[in-house]
């Protein structure tokens, strides 16, 4: 389960920003809501992040997109971190400074102290080459290094790496020393020897993490119909979803080789309609719903950028009402980045499940939760209403705009 992740000097974010699921200790937040680790520890199922258009809110989601591009690529991919291609900060300081890029994992709890076993990995890189790459596992307070691979000297000819493992590691070392690419991770390679230490957290990378597509596109509309050639029974639950929004006219779902149709019925007859041919919010509703479904069935860290786009109010409080009521069984999480204040309605998200994001006066972006502001229970139906009023930030500033046709002018 992903705790936390910080990232910096990474697109429109310069200084060191965390984004966490870590809940909040307070009897007054739904304890529905999230997912008990251990006595010390306990994980939100869903969280938010809000604000205005053009403040970086999908910053966390091209960095966790970028990380687990690197990190699953292909050995002989020439160089993966040319996906950092036009992350730098344009405003940095330090001119080519590399982004830094963390994500903390809950990777189970320890049999002798109960205590939850939390990983760090971290990635210290640019377009051209891995500065620095670490695993920690931490049991509490305590800190036990797995591995960490630095560059020796940047401006070299032919780039060398200092490598250090703990004692806990289990695994290629020594064999994959000069092995590894400069571009590559250690990580990756080390996980496809077989490493018992690093494998769980490759597997997070492959399989656990799953970035939502837009939608919209012929490559998801395959992917949608991967996924209910593979199971079948989603079919009916597809269709059980979409009446559960108020979307009763769809009576079939089939298939004509990769493409998807809709068959549609009213009291006196029926007609079939091509997936591409629905309503832009209809194909995006299926998409949102396949991602679901699978993230029933097994863990999934689920990252949905634009969340609320093209669908109603009412229909974003019902997905997370449906997301959160049936992923008991696994204690899949999701990240929900939108503009749409609607989620701030009381009830749908803790508050320590918003985080709001916005520019500095030098243009950085900042992330900060809603957890932060104090809390009356008395007023917790106001939340939408305070934040619009603008109590909390995270606002668009508008300005006056004329537009003058300088050319019909010319003419």
């Amino acid at each position: 389960m992903l705790l936390d992740m910080t990232i910096s000097n990474f697109r429109s974010v310069r200084d060191s920003q965390t984004i966490s699921f870590e809940a909040v200790k307070d009897n007054r937040l739904a304890q529905e809501k999230i997912v008990e680790v251990s006595e010390k520890l306990k994980v939100i199922k869903t969280v938010a992040i809000i604000g205005p258009n053009g403040a970086g809110k999908s910053t966390f989601v091209r960095a966790l997109e970028a990380l687990k591009a690197i990190v699953t690529a292909d050995a002989e991919l020439e160089n993966p971190l040319q996906l950092l291609a036009g992350t730098s900060f344009a405003y940095s300081d330090i001119k080519g400074r590399p982004a830094d890029i963390t994500v903390e994992l809950v990777m189970g709890t320890d049999e002798e102290s109960g205590q939850a076993l939390v990983g760090k990995y971290s990635m210290v890189a640019d377009r051209e080459k891995v500065f620095e790459e670490s695993y920690h596992l931490f049991v509490g307070r305590s800190r036990k290094l797995m591995f960490e691979r630095k560059l020796i000297d940047g401006d070299a000819d032919e780039l060398k790496y200092s490598y250090r493992w703990g004692k806990m590691f289990r695994g290629e070392k020594k064999r994959l020393v000069n092995k590894v690419p400069h571009n590559h991770s250690y990580l990756a390679a080390a996980a496809r020897k077989g490493s018992t230490t690093l494998l769980p957290l490759y597997t997070w990378f492959t399989d656990e993490l799953m970035l939502l597509p837009f939608g919209l596109s012929t490559a998801s509309e395959k992917l949608i119909v991967d996924q209910l050639k593979k199971h079948p029974s989603w079919k009916k639950a597809l269709i059980d979803f979409l009446w559960s929004i108020d979307i009763t006219d769809i009576r079939d779902v089939r298939f004509q080789e990769d493409r998807l149709i809709f068959v549609h019925t009213n009291v006196t007859q029926h007609y079939a309609s091509y997936f591409s041919n629905e309503s832009l919010s209809l194909r995006r509703l299926t998409s949102i719903a396949m991602a679901m479904f699978e993230s029933f069935t097994t863990k999934r860290c689920l990252v949905v950028d634009d969340f609320g786009m093209l669908l109603h109010p009412n229909a974003l409080e019902h997905v997370i009402q449906v997301f959160e009521a049936n992923n008991a069984r696994f204690g899949s999480q999701m990240l929900a980045v939108d503009c749409n204040p609607s989620l701030l309605k009381d009830g749908i998200l803790r508050r320590d499940a918003v985080w709001f994001a916005q520019k500095s006066t030098d243009s950085a972006t900042e992330y900060y939760s809603l957890a932060d502001f104090k809390f009356s229970k008395a007023k917790r139906d106001l939340t939408g209403q305070f934040y619009l009023n603008g109590s909390y930030g995270a606002l668009p500033i508008t300005s006056e705009f004329k537009f003058v046709d300088n050319e019909s002018k010319e003419q």
